[in-house]
């Protein structure tokens, strides 16, 4: 087969369309263009054409993840997630996630540390666990991250005290408290010892009232 015509796309000046015996095969980048050292004239074999198409597929790829991932970081599971619903291939999606990490834009630990230190503030243990898992977080390393930067009998009293706030300190807004803690991630026995020492000098009476 010939390239025929080599041709800058419209919409995208970093992409062109590739003509093999004059008719249209596919689209590549220009880096991979320029790279191969492509031009009209050329002989190719069909072989090395799908060897560029990936090659530019990988480009594209690590491309979208970049631009995923500018706003806010990510984990290497989310990346993935998002490039398979792009369409890519497992193994386009390996190389983007493999290069990232060689630029030191996606790091798991790193990302479980901030979030625990942030997250952390207003959710529990158990919350913070199952969150990162489903980020897919390695277990190991949320077990080190929580056990390092989350205090839940610090950050369960802040918790309790934005939510009693302005409430009355019944026995009703006691039981609600006490749920609520629990759906923030706290253990049963850290909630209830928040909860104990909250109310510990306010009169029984008024509480069963």
């Amino acid at each position: 087969m010939q390239i025929t015509k080599i041709e800058v796309q419209k919409r995208n000046k970093n992409r062109v369309n590739l003509y093999l015996n004059d008719e249209f095969f596919c689209g590549l980048s220009l880096e991979t263009v320029v790279r191969n050292h492509l031009k009209e004239g050329q002989n190719i074999s069909e072989q090395d054409v799908e060897y560029l198409k990936n090659e530019t597929e990988k480009q594209v790829a690590l491309e979208k993840a970049t631009g995923y991932i500018s706003k806010c970081q990510k984990t290497k599971k989310q990346i993935r997630d998002y490039l398979q619903k792009k369409g890519f291939e497992e193994e386009v999606c390996d190389y983007a996630l493999e290069k990232l990490g060689e630029y030191h834009f996606v790091d798991d630990e790193l990302f479980a540390k901030s979030y625990v230190k942030v997250k952390g503030k207003n959710s529990g243990r158990k919350k913070l666990s199952y969150e990162l898992k489903n980020k897919g977080i390695d277990e190991q390393i949320i077990n080190d991250c929580i056990d390092k930067f989350c205090e839940d009998e610090k950050t369960v009293n802040n918790v309790l005290e934005k939510y009693i706030k302005n409430k009355p300190l019944d026995i009703k807004t006691k039981q609600k408290a006490f749920r609520y803690l629990l759906s923030h991630g706290y253990s049963s026995d850290v909630a209830s010892k928040a909860i104990s020492q909250r109310y510990k000098n306010i009169d029984d009476d008024y509480l069963n009232t």
